[in-house]
């Protein structure tokens, strides 16, 4: 810029000089947008390839993909085809035994009031033996003290018994004793009178003897007379 001169002419020289910059900022923004734009194209070239490549390999994983998939929904079928039967079957045994339960709650129902009827009569029978009970006890307490006074007794009676026995013994030990000293003494004396009678009865035989021939003279002549 000159310094000095018109106002117009400084004014139409800023203006020139502006219209250059602009002119030259027009032109570099121009190759500064032709280069972004350039860059971008490569930039979308590049990510279009990219993007193609990444676009069959996820195609090639979903066909993969729908393979497994297909094949697991196949497996889950059959697992499920499995898990029903076995579902309906443990359904029908839960059925059945439900009503068996309920058959056999029924039936022990029934035994539980017959055994709790037989439980009350069998109660109040207890109460009324419980009662007999302590009857027993106290006659067998006193029928136990009875029996150890007559246990008492008996052995008083069995020791006076076992006494009277000794003493029965001892008197009849004595009084055979005695006997036997009767009895040789009474033999003793018979001894010494049949020795003097058996000297008198020798005559005595003799004597008679004598008779008997006298008689028997006699008596032969008398017969001879007669004849």
């Amino acid at each position: 810029l000159r310094h000095g001169g018109h106002p117009v002419e400084k004014e139409n020289f800023v203006i020139q000089e502006l219209k250059n910059h602009l002119h030259q900022v027009l032109k570099f923004s121009e190759n500064s947008l032709l280069r972004t734009k350039q860059e971008a194209e490569r930039q979308q070239k590049a990510d279009f390839r990219a993007s193609q490549a990444r676009l069959a390999k996820i195609q090639q994983e979903i066909l993969a993909l729908r393979s497994q998939y297909h094949n697991l929904v196949m497996e889950n079928r059959e697992a499920e085809q499995a898990l029903r039967k076995k579902k309906y079957k443990v359904e029908t045994e839960i059925e059945n035994w439900i009503q068996k339960y309920d058959m056999e709650m029924g039936e022990k129902q029934d035994e539980y009031e017959d055994l709790d009827i037989i439980h009350k009569e069998e109660k109040l029978q207890l109460e009324e033996l419980k009662l007999r009970h302590v009857v027993l006890v106290e006659e067998f307490s006193q029928i136990l003290a009875e029996r150890e006074v007559n246990a008492k007794k008996r052995m008083e009676a069995e020791r006076e018994m076992m006494h009277m026995v000794r003493a029965a013994t001892l008197i009849q030990a004595v009084w055979k004793g005695y006997l036997v000293r009767s009895m040789l003494r009474s033999k003793r004396k018979k001894r010494g009178k049949g020795k003097g009678k058996g000297k008198g009865k020798g005559k005595d035989k003799d004597k008679g003897k004598g008779k008997d021939k006298g008689k028997g003279k006699g008596k032969g002549k008398g017969k001879g007379k007669g004849k």
